[in-house]
């Protein structure tokens, strides 16, 4: 795994390959790769150990936000939307709070099921597919 970074608009990412160009997933954006000697004998060194801490479901993804803490939020304290005010979709939060404390609880069994299949959404999901669908999306009440 090969970590690159777009000169572009900054955002991190990776290919399992070295490949000579790279197109960003987050911009667009299309870029020559080098790489240097050192750069190659790391990866050599530290090969499964290197891409095993870049996957980990608690690293903080190029948004800084990491899945794995939304997805503990989501599955302990979800009914009250602490996932969505992680995420910085505050109507999100805001509604899911509003909804499970105005109906007395009767309705907070319904935000705290959604944000269950929510929090294991965001543990199985990939960190790029989680930055997409939930942290860069432009839709202020991502569901699923």
């Amino acid at each position: 795994m090969f970590i690159h970074q777009c000169p572009e608009c900054g955002k991190q990412y990776s290919t399992q390959e070295k490949v000579n160009r790279v197109k960003c997933p987050y911009c667009g954006a299309e870029t020559n790769v080098s790489y240097s000697d050192q750069e190659q004998s790391q990866w050599q060194q530290f090969g499964n150990q290197a891409a095993s801490a870049v996957d980990s479901v608690f690293n903080n993804g190029p948004s800084g936000k990491s899945r794995g803490i939304a997805g503990l939020l989501a599955l302990l304290m979800g009914a009250f939307g602490l996932h969505y005010f992680y995420l910085n979709k505050t109507n999100a939060g805001i509604l899911f709070l509003l909804v499970s404390l105005l109906s007395c609880g009767i309705l907070a069994l319904v935000t705290q099921i959604i944000a269950i299949i929510q929090g294991v959404l965001f543990f199985t999901s990939t960190q790029q597919e989680f930055e997409d669908k939930w942290v860069n999306t432009p839709n202020s009440f991502p569901m699923f």
